[in-house]
């Protein structure tokens, strides 16, 4: 059962433990203040502000139990091959369908054998010789799961808040909230210089991720509330932006498809008896 305060506390620190280093990171960005901070260095020190919250939010609130829970549900993982198929295929899927819209209605073809990981890590790639950019995908998945943003978020965002967001509201309403505040937490991210995200209108990235939200509840949900599979879900989104090449005609499409395919299974997929939930008290779809 939900604490009182106790999401109001989670999110607060959630908030305020990551927007103390992205603030002032995006505030240089646009030299507004006088000394430098390092993107990526900020970016992964703000990126652990969830989870880092919800350890303090468990030991304040639930102690012992609170803690035992998160970690089960961390170690839980015979869910399904058909699960494990949705996360790992979903974001490539998307990426190339979008792709794919884009070149019929006049985009270019992009350059499959340069993703953007070439780009971005352009200087160490000619160190290495003529060695494919992909042979790096291993070691930077693993790196994203254990140590990157999946690891800093997924025990806040699914691991904590999800599960007493959908004892009080229901599994889509709490998705839907969850998305909303989770893009809010992006906010000085996408303001910083430099940014992806202000190449295009930050509306279809916010949009975009309150529907990968209903994704990850549903998945979440259907999984007997794995973070193992949330983890593995957004490792997987990650890893796909830097190791697949993509074209966006429309900005808008991302978002479209996003929200066409949440609507899509969680108006189908098969609703699950109350008494099935997690524990019991979790509302599945």
């Amino acid at each position: 059962m939900t604490k009182p305060h106790s999401l109001t506390v989670f999110f607060a620190l959630s908030f305020l433990i990551s927007w103390m280093v992205w603030v002032p990171a995006s505030l240089a960005s646009h030299n507004l203040i006088s000394f430098k901070i390092d993107p990526t260095l900020s970016g992964s020190l703000g990126a652990i502000g969830p989870s880092l919250a919800a350890l303090i939010t468990i030991a304040i609130y639930d102690g012992g139990t609170g803690f035992r829970d998160l970690f089960g549900r961390l170690l839980t993982w015979r869910v399904g091959l058909r699960w494990y198929l949705f996360v790992f295929l979903w974001a490539p899927c998307l990426s190339l369908t979008v792709t794919a819209v884009s070149v019929l209605v006049g985009g270019s073809i992009p350059n499959f054998a340069q993703p953007p990981f070439a780009n971005i890590f352009s200087s160490l790639l000619p160190t290495l010789g003529n060695i494919s950019p992909f042979i790096f995908l291993p070691f930077f998945f693993l790196q994203q799961l254990l140590l990157g943003s999946s690891m800093g978020e997924e025990p806040g965002w699914r691991g904590y808040a999800l599960p007493r967001m959908q004892f009080k509201s229901g599994a889509w309403q709490a998705s839907i909230l969850l998305g909303m505040l989770w893009g809010l937490w992006h906010l000085p991210l996408w303001l910083t210089k430099g940014n992806f995200a202000q190449e295009t209108f930050i509306g279809w990235h916010y949009l975009e991720l309150i529907a990968t939200s209903v994704l990850f509840g549903w998945v979440y949900n259907n999984t007997k509330g794995s973070l193992f599979l949330a983890l593995l879900f957004h490792t997987s989104i990650g890893v796909t932006g830097l190791f697949l090449a993509s074209v966006e005609f429309y900005p808008w499409l991302p978002a479209a498809f996003s929200w066409g395919t949440a609507l899509l299974v969680t108006t189908f997929s098969k609703r699950v008896d109350r008494a099935m939930a997690i524990k019991s008290i979790y509302p599945l779809w």
